[in-house]
Parts: structure tokens; sequence; C-alpha cells
């Protein structure tokens, strides 16, 4: 009878709240911010005489940057997860490049 029949109310571990990608975007622009900022704070403590291997650092924050901002990007083909956690995702990888830019041209 299916009066009898009761259904079982189980856990669902597969509910994705976020999208993967904008995980892997938020991720690699959050570490290429605190690149940013450390290269900065090194500057300043330094008076500008950095060591070599900060200009590395910056090409590794852009690659990130770049990285962050392509993943931002396809995150938003997918189905899973809130648009806000994708486009903050997507304006964090903006704002690292506008302040590498920035750096760039000072």
């Amino acid at each position: 009878m299916k009066f009898f029949r009761r259904r079982k109310k189980g856990y669902s571990f597969a509910d994705d709240l976020i999208c993967s990608d904008s995980i892997i975007s938020f991720v690699s622009s959050g570490i290429a911010l605190v690149l940013i900022i450390s290269i900065i704070v090194l500057a300043t403590v330094k008076n500008g005489k950095t060591p070599d291997f900060t200009g590395t650092l910056f090409i590794i924050s852009g690659i990130l940057t770049i990285n962050g901002l392509f993943f931002g990007a396809t995150s938003f083909k997918q189905d899973a997860g809130n648009n806000n956690t994708k486009r903050v995702s997507v304006w964090l990888a903006v704002l690292n490049l506008v302040i590498l830019f920035v750096l760039w041209f000072i």
C-alpha cells in the first residue's frame, strides 16, 4: 500500500551552493591580491630598493589574476551557485588588474 510507504529524509551532500569555477577564481585572485599588497609593503619598508624576486612575484600575480578572471567569466555558464559569488570573484580579479596596471605605469 502506498499509504504506509515513507520517504527517507536524507541529507544531500552534492548540493552546490557555490560554483567550483568561482571558488577557483576567488582563491587565485585572493592570492594575487595578497602578493601585490606584500610587494607594496616590502617596497615601502625598503624605500624602493626591493630584491630581484619582486618582479617575478608581480608576473605570478598577473598570471593568477588572469586565471581568476578567466575562471570567473566561465563560472557564469554553470547553473550551480548563486550569482553574488560569481560577481565578487570577477570584481576581485578586475580590481587586481587595475592595481597591476596602475603600478605598472607609476
